[in-house]
């Protein structure tokens, strides 16, 4: 059951293309569908978990979220979760109305999915216009930034935690799969605009910037927004303080031109 905590907006279960989704419109909405995947390192997490940040988006967005009940590992590793937010961005952009624009995102891991749908519907032609990333697990623990043990010890997620969402994702020793790490894809160009929101104590924010920087490199259009004193996670909680700037932040993106 849904609690929906602002009356401004309605939430429904369904399905697109087979794939359980959770759908959140705004009563007065904006010209955005956002496709969104939720975090949980691949392997855990419900729409039900992840309601709150789903909330937060179309409250303050007034896009319609489409929140994806992907597949998990370990009974369901790369590229399962893949497929599913790739099926719905397709149906949706496939049978969107004129004047609406489509965006794929996602928190963490969810935000792995995002980006690797991203390029995959680049290369497949469907029409995603903005990608948003918030604090994304966006490289494979091998490459490993050395500054996120600065952070790792106090702070989560661990890189044993990282590792571990990796390893029971791809099932791999071998080279790395096509959209499964986003930032080793060997060109960025062309990919949808993108917002990369970062927790100022998250061991992930320097792999999310230095995904955005490569991204900006590539002459995609890429903002990072970063917030002092949030914790990974920080958008899953009720909309006051930095967490309310952080949303209001995110509205003002997807209301600009880039």
């Amino acid at each position: 059951m849904v609690k929906i905590v602002n009356p401004s907006i309605l939430a429904a279960d369904a399905r697109i293309s087979g794939v359980p989704v959770r759908r959140y419109t705004a009563t007065n909405p904006s010209p955005w569908i956002i496709v969104f995947a939720h975090g949980g390192g691949f392997s855990w997490g419900t729409l039900d978990n992840y309601d709150q940040i789903a909330q937060n988006l179309c409250t303050a967005t007034r896009a319609e979220v489409v929140s994806v009940d992907y597949r998990l590992a370990p009974d369901h590793p790369f590229p399962a979760g893949l497929n599913d937010v790739c099926a719905v961005l397709r149906t949706l952009a496939s049978a969107k109305p004129p004047g609406i624009e489509i965006a794929v995102g996602g928190d963490s891991a969810g935000a792995c999915l995002a980006a690797g749908a991203a390029q995959r519907s680049h290369d497949e032609g469907v029409e995603v216009s903005r990608q948003l990333l918030i604090y994304p697990m966006i490289e494979y623990h091998d490459r490993t930034p050395a500054a996120f043990h600065t952070l790792s010890d106090r702070y989560h997620p661990s890189f044993d935690a990282v590792k571990g969402a990796w390893d029971t994702y791809l099932h791999t020793s071998g080279d790395l799969p096509v959209y499964s790490v986003p930032s080793r894809r060997a060109s960025l160009a062309g990919l949808p605009a993108a917002l990369t929101v970062v927790a100022e104590n998250d061991p992930l924010r320097f792999e999310a910037i230095s995904y955005a920087e490569q991204l900006s490199s590539a002459g995609v259009s890429s903002h990072i927004s970063s917030y002092q004193g949030t914790a990974h996670g920080f958008l899953n909680e009720a909309p006051v303080g930095t967490v309310a700037k952080a949303l209001s932040d995110i509205a003002a993106w997807f209301g600009s031109g880039r």
